[in-house]
């Protein structure tokens, strides 16, 4: 049986989320049925964890973070992105984050093309308030592509009630996490101490310092208990652009004591597996593997959520597994932090059931199975050769 070709076009060649998501496709992919290949716009070390798995790949095609949608878009790397597609006849071109990719494949006569959002990108005011313009420019990109894929049923429910994509061309899927993989890769002879220099109670928040992740709240909700926070510390671990306005912010509020920052760490896990529990505090955030690996590690995690924009409600059970806030973010995430420090049997407790959760509900293997059943159909649909 011939097998189905997927090209796999990657935003980036250092591995994020995005990166981790695609791997998981092909860790787990059936390989006498599927054959995938990676692009990626420079090298990195996704190429040599790719190297690794024995997957094909090729450089070109535009990195992530571009300034503008037309950015680089007629450029070399593109043409050779382009090339690329039209001579190794994919069966299956798959874009991931960026459409960028997914409209060259079109061009470049790809039999079927697939999109994966990977986030909606928009905090609940700005969704709320989006432009005529744009929204209907979201849903002729829509139009571009075979199959749309959504991470998670809040992103696909605002896709079609926000952009009025078409049901029947979106499907999803999650971000998986195997629980055994992540646990094994933690140096448990790893102190807070050693990592910390505290053996304080540890509230952890992992991310880019970046707008999305508004870390003013929770700055903000520190302030607010400094006075009761007598053995706790508060760490932020990630790298960006905000990094010196929110230090600057917490030298102004007087919390230098209670805040440290710190860049991100490749054994990122062993920081993780010491925090007491987690918070997150994005404007808007998909199914968030910073949460996910929390949750693997038996970590409760408190997070602001909405309506529309954030994925974590489909994570997190509120009351069970951690805490969500959905209004009055600064005083209910401070008055959580303090509820979640003060009881260690309730930290426990929600520890345990987080790790079963992202067990029973989250497995990797699961995202692979999704991406195979739309790759199967797509190329059912598109040569009426049939599959296994």
């Amino acid at each position: 049986m011939k097998k189905i070709r997927v090209l796999h076009i990657s935003p980036d060649s250092v591995i994020h989320g995005t990166e981790r998501h695609i791997l998981s496709i092909l860790k787990h992919s059936n390989k006498k049925e599927f054959e995938h290949y990676v692009v990626m716009p420079d090298e990195g070390d996704l190429k040599e964890e790719l190297a690794k798995m024995n997957i094909g790949t090729f450089i070109a095609g535009r990195k992530h973070g571009y300034k503008g949608k037309l950015d680089g878009i007629l450029g070399k790397d593109t043409m050779k992105l382009f090339k690329i597609i039209k001579e190794n006849k994919f069966d299956i071109v798959h874009s991931h984050l960026n459409s960028y990719g997914g409209v060259v494949a079109k061009l470049a006569g790809a039999p079927a093309v697939v999109h994966t959002r990977h986030g909606v990108f928009w905090s609940e005011d700005e969704l709320n308030n989006i432009s005529i313009p744009l929204k209907y420019f979201q849903k002729i990109k829509s139009g571009i592509f075979d199959t749309t894929i959504a991470l998670g049923e809040y992103e696909k429910r605002t896709l079609t009630e926000k952009f009025n994509y078409d049901d029947n061309k979106i499907e999803s899927t999650i971000n998986g996490v195997d629980v055994e993989e992540i646990n094994s890769k933690v140096d448990r002879s790893k102190t807070k101490q050693e990592l910390f220099g505290t053996d304080e109670l540890i509230v952890g928040l992992v991310g880019r310092l970046e707008k999305q992740k508004g870390l003013d709240y929770l700055l903000d909700a520190v302030n607010l208990i400094k006075d009761s926070t007598d053995g706790i510390r508060f760490v932020i671990i990630g790298s960006g652009s905000m990094k010196e306005e929110l230090m600057e912010k917490r030298d102004r509020l007087g919390l230098e004591e209670k805040i440290i920052f710190m860049d991100y760490k490749k054994n990122i896990l062993d920081y993780v597996n010491n925090f007491d529990f987690m918070v997150l505090t994005s404007l808007w955030e998909g199914l968030s593997y910073a949460v996910q690996e929390a949750m693997a590690l038996g970590k409760p995690v408190i997070a602001l959520t909405s309506p529309n924009v954030s994925g974590v409600k489909e994570i997190i059970v509120n009351g069970e597994t951690g805490y969500l806030i959905e209004s009055d973010y600064v005083n209910e995430l401070a008055r959580h932090i303090l509820l979640l420090s003060n009881d260690c049997s309730k930290r426990s407790e929600f520890g345990k059931a987080s790790m079963e959760r992202e067990r029973e509900h989250f497995p990797e293997w699961k995202t692979a199975e999704d991406m195979e059943n739309v790759y199967r159909n797509l190329y059912r649909s598109k040569t009426g050769r049939k599959t296994k």
